[in-house]
């Protein structure tokens, strides 16, 4: 009964963060949108690293949907927000696509709810640096993405946060 129940558990564990991670070609296509963006362009990226934890996809999304309130989060409630604690969760697919392991711009994923999900670009004065950080601090880009039937990815939203 015992070894039911754990096995039980693990499963459902196991499932959760299958169903909260893409693929490599999604996430591929999401970095390519990005890539050809004018804010990848005015930062003046040459290499980036991407990170294999998760950062709050509630987080990000209340950030969205301060700069614009039309954007539609089912589950959500915003209006009484004040952030969540959150544990981070491991995605290889996006940490495949890594083209080098220290850069000075380090882009995070979060995981996907209602076929949303978003992209944020830290940057860091420096290559060298300790491991993610709990509390960024300066300025990050954020990108949220649709993700629609045919597995094709979409940009709905970007912004620049700042935060101190």
């Amino acid at each position: 009964m015992k070894k039911m129940l754990v096995t039980l558990l693990l499963l459902v564990s196991i499932s959760s963060v299958i169903s909260a991670q893409e693929s490599a070609a999604v996430y591929k296509e999401a970095l390519e949108i990005i890539e050809n963006s004018p804010t990848f362009k005015e930062l003046g990226i040459e290499t980036y690293t991407t990170s294999q934890t998760t950062t709050s996809f509630g987080n990000q999304a209340y950030a969205f949907w301060l700069d614009d309130s039309t954007l539609e989060f089912p589950d959500r409630d915003f209006e009484n927000y004040y952030g969540e604690l959150y544990a981070p969760i491991t995605i290889p697919a996006f940490k495949e696509l890594r083209k080098k392991r220290r850069a000075k711009f380090v882009f995070v994923v979060t995981e996907t709810e209602h076929n949303k999900f978003a992209i944020e670009i830290l940057t860091f004065n420096r290559k060298k640096r300790a491991k993610y950080p709990k509390f960024y601090q300066g300025k990050s880009y954020s990108f949220l993405f649709r993700k629609d039937s045919e597995n094709r990815v979409k940009l709905i939203h970007n912004l620049e946060i700042v935060s101190n």
